[in-house]
């Protein structure tokens, strides 16, 4: 596939950023909800990052990095900028004629 036909980062960040918001509650520890809802205007962050390996292993198939891109949503340490409490990464399929989404979420 080409990859101009595949769907920008920008609007992949949008897809995950909704697709975390709508299943966040029934996945999350209801403190870590709280915590996201109430520092997310200063602290949140999704950002798409370099797809991780691990994503072959946890989903037994390979992944082909072009075609999907991996976004993790959480909060950033305002000390060094860096988003470093992940609620979850989420790898979302850039192909518009094949939508998916595979989401692991942050577990205490």
């Amino acid at each position: 596939m080409e990859t101009e036909n595949l769907i920008s980062y920008d609007d992949v960040i949008d897809v995950a950023y909704d697709i975390f918001l709508e299943m966040a509650a029934d996945n999350l520890e209801p403190a870590d909800v709280l915590l996201f809802t109430l520092q997310f205007d200063d602290r949140g962050a999704a950002e798409v990052v370099e797809t991780r390996d691990d994503w072959e292993e946890h989903l037994a198939c390979a992944i082909d990095k072009d075609l999907y891109a991996e976004v993790c949503v959480g909060l950033v340490n305002e000390e060094n900028d860096e988003l470093d409490d992940i609620f979850a990464r989420l790898l979302i399929s850039r192909d518009p004629e094949n939508k998916g989404c595979h989401i692991l979420w942050k577990r205490d």
